[in-house]
């Protein structure tokens, strides 16, 4: 027999945290998290379980034998499948009143409708997805929707949150439309992790291939972060967490968790890198 989703059972964990009045305000949030794969699984399901109530979700992708290591939707079971498919299915299975869109992929057509009633936004697109990245980016600023953006690297993670206070993801990352999708992946590269807290023991991303290197600990890293930025700012209380030019990075391996003010952003980074690694 199935059980019923009660919300005075279902979350009779956290009241010492988040009282059931928050709780219940949580049920009417709504959190869009571009991306299903290696920290937008995650994201989606750590905060369907703390009790948001509304989720947008979009990814184009299929998993792959690939994803296995480091991806929790992805399973010999899953593989081949719609990643937004399997997370909409773990969603229900979690919370059969949660109110779910999907969608395969975000573009310029989609976008607006994406993000149309959403509370913050959970950027979890891939590494590399830079022009996505920017067209998300623009228009959550536009409509002054907060934005959360953290992801693995190595045995850590990083975490930047976007809000019109600070710097936009341009202004941040030194991104033109002028320069090469190159040019603009190498920056991205540069100002997510300036800290380089992993940098004696794991190999600098490979721009030309597309990837760099992460293992499941990470992902769940970004995903701790991002759980605990997030819901706080869902319910807005403050948090630890300042906008960017602020970056975040964790690794377990170094055993160090460091706060960078990077008011320069990567052009300072790259006019003098040595200053800002740890």
């Amino acid at each position: 027999m199935r059980a019923s989703y009660d919300r005075q059972t279902i979350f009779s964990r956290m009241p010492e945290l988040v009282n059931f009045d928050d709780i219940e305000l949580l049920a009417t949030k709504t959190v869009a998290i571009p991306g299903a794969g290696g920290v937008g699984f995650t994201h989606a399901e750590s905060l369907v379980r703390m009790g948001v109530g509304r989720v947008k979700i979009s990814d184009f992708d299929r998993f792959g034998p690939e994803n296995v290591s480091r991806q929790f939707g992805a399973t010999f079971d899953t593989i081949g499948r719609k990643k937004v498919d399997v997370l909409g299915e773990r969603l229900q299975s979690i919370n059969p009143a949660l109110a779910i869109e999907a969608s395969e992929g975000i573009d310029e057509r989609s976008i607006g409708t994406f993000l149309d009633g959403v509370d913050i936004v959970c950027d979890a697109l891939d590494f590399f997805a830079v022009e996505a990245r920017r067209m998300l980016h623009r228009e959550a600023r536009k409509r002054r929707i907060p934005l959360v953006m953290t992801g693995p690297s190595a045995f850590g993670a990083t975490l930047q949150v976007f809000d019109n206070s600070g710097m936009s993801l341009d202004e941040y990352f030194d991104l033109h439309d002028h320069q090469s999708e190159e040019e603009n992946k190498a920056n991205f590269a540069i100002g997510i992790n300036p800290a380089r807290l992993s940098r004696h023991y794991h190999r600098a991303p490979d721009l030309g291939v597309g990837r760099r290197g992460a293992v499941s600990t990470g992902c769940l890293l970004a995903t701790s972060m991002t759980g605990a930025a997030t819901l706080r700012r869902l319910l807005g209380q403050s948090d630890f967490f300042k906008p960017v030019p602020y970056v975040y990075a964790i690794d377990l391996v170094m055993g160090q968790f460091v706060e960078m003010h990077v008011p320069g952003g990567v052009k300072a980074i790259k006019a003098n890198p040595a200053a800002y690694a740890r």
